[in-house]
């Protein structure tokens, strides 16, 4: 299905009828060289193209789960993010779609989605804490550092520690997938808030098994709302 598509798409590249930047295979399809020849194999595209949609799918879920239950835990938040989103609906033709500036404007919900991944990460940058202060290639990894549990909200910590936070990597080992996972919890986000409302039904607690897992799934009650 993939090659297909990517036939596709190199032809209407080839006709004008498509952006080299409009998404993912067509930003890969028009990387070039000096002469102008595809630097990526058809493999190496489907291959990115996967790791993009496969290896996303469990980080996104859990983190939208967890989003889930923190809002129906938490009464004061999930008030503020539906008003958000209320207003950048109300700011727009009824039925038009999401546009780049809509997600800009989405800040506080970006917040929530920040701070989700900060206390239950889906996956773990690294397990190992250092016992003494340590010289490493001409860097110092100082002793205990650095402790992302930490239930201080980083705005409230100073200085905040470098590096305290970084759920999707950094530096050449970062997730190629940062934005898209940004774009598609906001998305997910607005749609949710504004169209529904849930409350828990059964015990939230979780694990860790090496991912989030909770312990009973999240049983929720959804509602309706009425539209805008």
């Amino acid at each position: 299905m993939l090659k297909e598509f990517i036939d596709e798409r190199r032809k209407k590249l080839k006709l004008g009828d498509a952006s080299p930047k409009q998404d993912l295979i067509s930003c890969m399809l028009g990387m070039g060289n000096k002469e102008n020849e595809e630097v990526l194999t058809e493999k190496e595209i489907v291959h990115n193209a996967m790791l993009v949609m496969v290896s996303r799918h469990d980080t996104t879920s859990i983190l939208h789960t967890f989003i889930l239950r923190f809002l129906a835990n938490e009464p004061a938040i999930y008030a503020a993010v539906p008003q958000e989103q209320e207003e950048i609906t109300r700011s727009k033709p009824l039925g038009e779609l999401l546009t780049w500036e809509d997600l800009s404007k989405m800040k506080y919900t970006c917040k929530v989605a920040m701070e989700t991944l900060r206390v239950v990460p889906p996956i773990f940058g690294g397990f190992r804490k250092a016992l003494k202060d340590i010289e490493y290639g001409g860097y110092l990894i100082p002793k205990g550092w650095q402790n992302h549990q930490n239930s201080t909200p980083l705005e409230k910590q100073a200085p905040v520690p470098p590096y305290c936070f970084v759920a999707f990597g950094s530096g050449p080992w970062i997730c190629p997938g940062n934005e898209f996972a940004r774009i598609e919890t906001l998305i997910a986000i607005h749609h949710l808030v504004t169209k529904f409302t849930w409350t828990l039904l059964a015990d939230n607690s979780f694990r860790r098994d090496p991912m989030p897992v909770l312990a009973q799934g999240l049983p929720i009650q959804i509602m309706p709302r009425k539209p805008l």
